[in-house]
């Protein structure tokens, strides 16, 4: 009830209650000394009703002061948190949402209680797609009747990813009518990528201690059987063998380059650091992979403004630059361009770019590149990117690929100018 409806029937009860009174006792013949105690009596009655009318008011007064600071108290404590969290009534229009999910939707100053998230979605139009699949899972989470878990990606407009851990409360009525719901998302996109670093660095610790174990012992054998295969290929009399022998050679140079791989990944390797053009590094790289180009087809662009004198490892760079352009050169079709681009970014760090026109890489392996023995390539290993990523760390770099099926790769290598340590 209203306060100015509780006032307006306040007043009607006082009017009727004196009005009425001297009403019958104006209809009445009575004694003068009856009537005195009659209005005392009004008057005392009276006095009664107004004063439970005060202490009601005065009561209500205090519940409603205590439950908007109860209220404000709920509000400052879930804005406080770094979840996500929303208050929807039984028909899924938005009750109360924290600082939090307004800002990750964009949704400052919007006007959105009494609203589903179908209607808000007119507001954000980048979380379209996002705030209307909230209503599925909403359903979802009302047709099983009991909290529901799951994670849910939600795009950033920086063109990156959060994934979420979302939980749904579903509340009914006694009568099994649905009451409300309150949803909770909590951002566990660093906690996934912790969880990724480390299967990986579990998976490279296997990779180490396999090396460190077998790596060595294989290479020798292996220098043997080289040595005797070179030697039947020299022969005259073993001239009709040539071509078994050159494919025996072929897969014992592979076997060798995957033990130096994983000689490479056995144990942290202490590098030595010293000023080097990294311009002149890549020179010397293209000079080595152009002849592997132009079997190709491929040709290689080298874009370099300026000279670029940085700290770092020359052998280890002019590896991790021949995986690089090499995988480029595997990838690109017929005809087509390879694109080395060195320049500054700021003032401390330099950017190295390798770009192909070729078939690019799919989002499955994008999202496990780097993972020793996983290769695009039908006779890979996966090692080289592996490699590569682990120069890339001992530099305290960053090394990026942006890719698109059927359009190309581009691999950002950054790196520091100055390396100290």
């Amino acid at each position: 009830m209203s306060k100015s409806y509780k006032l307006i029937l306040f007043f009607i009860v006082s009017v009727l209650w004196f009005f009425g009174i001297d009403l019958v006792i104006s209809l009445g013949d009575l004694s003068d000394s009856f009537v005195w105690y009659v209005e005392r009596a009004k008057e005392i009655v009276y006095i009664l009703f107004v004063g439970i009318f005060l202490l009601y008011a005065m009561t209500e007064k205090e519940e409603l002061r205590e439950i908007k600071e109860a209220k404000q108290h709920l509000s400052t404590l879930i804005n406080a948190m770094v979840d996500c969290v929303n208050f929807k009534d039984g028909q899924g229009r938005w009750i109360e949402a924290n600082d939090f999910g307004l800002k990750l939707f964009q949704l400052e100053g919007v006007d959105y209680k009494g609203k589903k998230d179908s209607e808000i979605a007119e507001y954000a139009s980048f979380y379209r797609e996002a705030l209307i699949y909230c209503e599925t899972s909403d359903e979802e989470a009302w047709l099983n009747g009991t909290t529901t878990r799951c994670e849910e990606i939600i795009p950033m407009p920086d063109g990156s990813e959060k994934i979420f851990d979302s939980i749904k409360i579903p509340l009914f009525y006694e009568n099994g009518a649905r009451k409300g719901l309150v949803a909770i998302g909590r951002d566990v996109t660093d906690q996934k990528l912790n969880e990724e670093i480390l299967r990986r660095a579990e998976k490279l610790s296997v990779v180490g201690e396999l090396a460190a174990s077998v790596g060595h012992e294989i290479r020798n054998p292996l220098t043997s059987l080289k040595g005797f295969v070179q030697l039947f290929l020299e022969d005259e009399e073993n001239q009709k063998h040539k071509p078994y022998y050159e494919i025996m050679l072929s897969e014992l140079d592979r076997i060798n380059h995957i033990v130096g791989e994983l000689l490479i990944l056995a144990k942290p390797q202490k590098i030595s650091i010293s000023k080097h053009s990294i311009n002149l590094i890549m020179t010397d790289v293209i000079s080595l992979v152009e002849t592997q180009a132009n079997m190709n087809n491929v040709k290689i662009k080298f874009e370099a403004p300026d000279d670029i004198v940085i700290d770092c490892s020359e052998n280890q760079l002019k590896q991790l630059f021949i995986n690089l352009i090499k995988n480029a050169i595997e990838a690109s079709n017929s005809n087509s361009e390879v694109v080395v681009s060195i320049l500054r970014s700021g003032v401390d760090l330099t950017k190295v770019l390798v770009e192909d026109r070729g078939i690019g890489l799919s989002e499955e392996f994008l999202s496990r590149i780097g993972e020793p023995f996983y290769s695009s390539k039908e006779k890979g290993t996966g090692l080289g990117l592996t490699v590569s990523m682990k120069i890339v760390e001992q530099h305290k770099g960053k090394l990026q690929f942006h890719s698109e099926k059927n359009v190309g790769t581009k691999v950002e290598v950054t790196l520091p100018i100055s390396h100290i340590g």
